[in-house]
This record gives C-alpha cells, structure tokens and sequence, in this order.
C-alpha cells in the first residue's frame, strides 16, 4: 500500500506547475488560517456560530494530536528520499489534520450558509485540500482518507449533539460552565496522553528522522506535546471566555460591514500581540508546553470575552441582551 502511495505521490509532483495552486489550497486547511477565519466568523457575521467553529476547531486540533501519537505513522519525504518535501510538518502524518480540519470546519461552515453552493464549495475545498497534502509530499493517501473520516465524524456528531448540549449547558451556573470547559480542556491533554501510552517501547527508525532532515534541512519532533497543549489552552479560553460573556448580555455581530472590518483589524491586533507578543516576551521555547496552553488560553480569552467587551464600549457592537431583553439586529 505505502509503495503504491508513494507511485501516486511522485506521479503528482510530476506536474510541478501546480506548486502555487496546492500551496495556496493546503493553506485553507491550516490551522493558522482557521485562527483567523474563527474570530471573523465570532465577530462579524455571528458569535454563536463563531463560537460553535472555534469549539469544532479546537476539538479537532486536540483530536488530531492525539492520534498521530497513536497510530505514529511517517510522513512520505521521511520514508523516501524521492519525494520532495514542498511543505515541512515535525508531527506525525496518520491522520492528515488538515484533511480532517477541512471536513470539520468547512462542513459546519457550509452548514451556516445551510445553501446548496455552500456544500458544494466546502466538498471541493476538502478534496482540494486532501490532494494538495499527498502532493506537497506531506501525507499518504491513506493519511487523508483517514483524516476526512475522522472529520466527518465530528461534523456529524456535532451537527446533533451541539444544540442539545447548549440547551443544557445554557442551564448551568457560571462556575459550572467554566469547570466544565476546564475538564474538556484537560481531556484534550489526557487524550495525548493516552495514545503518548500506548507506544510503548516503540521508538521511531532513525531513517525517519535522517531523510526529514536531509529533504529540509529541520528536525522534526513528532513527539511534542506542543498541540495539544495549545488546544487545550484555546478549549479553556474561548469555552469560558463565551459563557462569561453571555452572563454580560452577549454580543452582537451585527451592523454596517465598515463597522464589521474595524471590529476585525482592532481584534486581531490583539490576536497577534498576544500569540506573538506573548511568545516573545515568556520567551517560549519548544519545551515550554505551559507557556503556549498559557498563551493559547488568553488568545481564546480574548476572542469570546476580551475583543467583543471592548467592541462594545467603543460603539462598535451591542449587546445581545439589554436589561433582560433583546436588542435585536441581523447577522
């Protein structure tokens, strides 16, 4: 199976006019553009659907960590000199976190929309992404097909289970609201650490590492917990960030889309002095796996609590409950 993946792989980087094209696709299965298409979402076209994509992506990501772990499968350009390394990952390739974060969250997206288009548009978008990860010389096929299931799972079972366990987390009090998303937060943790477990005395070939450092010139570290403890730390973050800010009346994303972009550029200012900033001012290195849940958590903080508090005060959004009622307004 690995040899004919590989056949099909170097048969796809044949045609290396299409770099720019896969490169451009891999990147909307990121999870650094789904940092910035989360907030989008939470503050100008609706926070509770924003809400609902940060809690998939976050589960996701902190899914994902956990099986690589698990099921430690090398990536093509470790096993195979021939296959060029046109993107660089150190993690694990089984399942594709790209290829899963796609059906995940364009599949909840497309479901927003709730249009014929949309589905249309994100079933590409997933294909897209998945074929850009075998080309770039990153993933395996089965990698992929793995991947997509994985994300099919957790878009079904969240299209279900997502609004019966608002209704009855909506009943709890607030101290039991942020328990609650600090226990999911340490799920994510144990999770890892449970698959962490289950490799045993396994230790990876040193071709693995030989080859990934020969085809890039970086080390790859598929052993770091750094994921999902960032997973982790945005679980705690955005969960608890949002159940306070509905205690506060909510927000509203709403209002004439000149007001939608500034809300978006004030907000990921802050985004980035706290990813960025924060890094640079604790110093993080690699090890440094509590500085990033740290960090992690305050950027959630930020973007369910911290960002739209301030909308508010500056006038550039409303609250969604005023003295108990609703202030109304449309996406």
């Amino acid at each position: 199976m690995m040899d004919t993946d590989l056949s099909i792989i170097l048969f796809l980087q044949g045609q290396d006019w299409a770099i720019p094209i896969m490169r451009l696709a891999t990147s909307l299965g990121s999870l650094e553009f789904m940092l910035l298409f989360m907030p989008f979402l939470f503050w100008c076209w609706d926070a509770k659907w924003g809400f609902r994509v940060g809690l998939m992506l976050v589960t996701s990501h902190g899914l994902n960590s956990a099986l690589k772990i698990a099921l430690h499968g090398p990536r093509p350009y470790w096993v195979d000199p021939n296959v060029q390394a046109w993107s660089t990952e150190p993690s694990f390739g089984m399942p594709s976190g790209h290829a899963q974060n796609a059906v995940s969250i364009w599949g909840l997206t497309a479901q927003l929309i709730h249009k014929r288009w949309a589905y249309l548009l994100a079933a590409g978008t997933c294909l897209l992404i998945g074929l850009s990860r075998a080309y770039l010389g990153v993933h395996f096929l089965g990698d992929v097909l793995v991947g997509w299931g994985v994300g099919a799972v957790l878009l079904g079972s969240s299209i279900k289970a997502m609004p019966v366990m608002e209704e009855k987390i909506g009943r709890m009090n607030l101290k039991g609201q942020i328990l609650l998303a600090a226990l999911a937060s340490f799920a994510i943790i144990a999770l890892y650490l449970l698959g962490l477990a289950g490799t045993g005395a396994w230790q990876m070939p040193s071709a693995w590492e030989a080859n990934a450092l020969a085809a890039t010139g970086e080390p790859i570290d598929p052993v770091s917990p750094v994921d999902a403890f960032c997973a982790a730390g945005m679980m705690l973050g955005i969960s608890s960030g949002y159940a306070i800010l509905k205690r506060r009346g909510g927000f509203l994303a709403d209002g004439p889309l000149s007001r939608r972009l500034v809300r978006y550029l004030l907000g990921m200012i802050g985004v980035v002095l706290i990813w960025y900033g924060l890094k640079e001012a604790m110093q993080i290195e690699a090890a440094d796996w509590a500085l990033d849940y740290i960090r992690s958590m305050l950027a959630g903080l930020w973007v369910t609590l911290g960002a739209p508090l301030m909308f508010i005060g500056l006038g550039l959004a409303k609250k969604e409950q005023v003295d108990g009622q609703s202030a109304g307004g449309d996406p």
